[in-house]
């Protein structure tokens, strides 16, 4: 049985589907929201026999700049929704839980898990690191970071955000002319569910952390990750450039929603 998952998001609507491949490509949607003056963008990712096929080993090197670019945010966009989504689920339950004077004992055990997991020892503590990264923020560091899906990295190793193996090297690929060894992902969506589990868990991203659950805009919330770059404030500026440049805060607001048919199939 097929299930389909559904991005809405405010734009043109657009249709995605993962090929054998694992190619995110888009088609057109005929249908449009009628009781809104937006129009939304539709993109699917396909679950067959629970297995979902993400995107792989790809290359945009072939495509001019333009064309480049709506065909990295026509494959990164359903991923980075989608891993968001999936974070906000873990935060809901626990918000679901913080009040509560007496835990079942599977709600304890989930809780654990999740403390475990974010490696944090108070609930406060928890709220402010299980929680979803601006889409806007995500895309434009894929951006900068990948060279817009160039990069070697990118393409043979399926890291979009430059991440480091830093403790297990049995899955890294070296940069040339460097001891540096990046992560190896089986496919983009592991790079993506990596980058924002990096930002909620990380000691260099406190700052961020804080900002976030104060309700900063994405532009302030960039400058506190000056540490992931050793460019610092110039890396703050490129990727503050890339956001407004390509106008991505308008992917920010966008929905997940499961569905078991296109509107297209009704």
């Amino acid at each position: 049985m097929k299930h389909r998952l559904w991005i809405l998001i405010a734009g043109i609507p657009l249709l995605s589907f993962i090929n054998s491949e694992g190619t995110l490509t888009c088609k057109k949607s005929e249908e449009t929201a009628e009781s809104s003056n937006t129009i939304s963008e539709v993109c699917e990712i396909i679950h067959e026999e629970s297995k979902t096929l993400f995107p792989s080993h790809v290359s945009l090197k072939h495509l001019k700049p333009e064309e480049r670019k709506k065909k990295f945010v026509e494959i990164m966009l359903p991923l980075i929704v989608r891993a968001n989504q999936e974070v906000l689920k873990e935060r809901e339950f626990v918000v679901s839980v913080s009040n509560k004077k007496e835990l079942t004992p599977e709600e304890k055990r989930k809780l654990e898990e999740i403390l475990k997991k974010y490696k944090a020892s108070t609930i406060s503590e928890l709220l402010r690191r299980v929680d979803a990264v601006p889409v806007s923020l995500i895309l434009a560091q894929a951006a900068v970071e990948s060279g817009w899906g160039t990069s070697r990295f990118f393409t043979e190793a399926n890291n979009a955000f430059g991440m480091y193996a830093m403790k297990d090297k049995t899955k890294c690929i070296k940069a040339k002319d460097s001891n540096v060894c990046l992560k190896v992902y089986d496919n983009l969506y592991q790079s993506v569910k990596d980058y924002i589990y990096n930002i909620n868990v990380s000691w260099a991203y406190e700052e961020f952390r804080k900002a976030r659950e104060k309700g900063a805009d994405v532009y302030t919330l960039v400058e506190a990750l000056e540490k992931y770059s050793t460019l610092r404030d110039e890396y703050v500026r490129l990727v503050k450039n890339v956001i407004e440049k390509n106008g991505f805060t308008r992917f920010d607001d966008s929905k997940f929603v499961l569905a078991e048919e296109t509107p297209c199939n009704r």
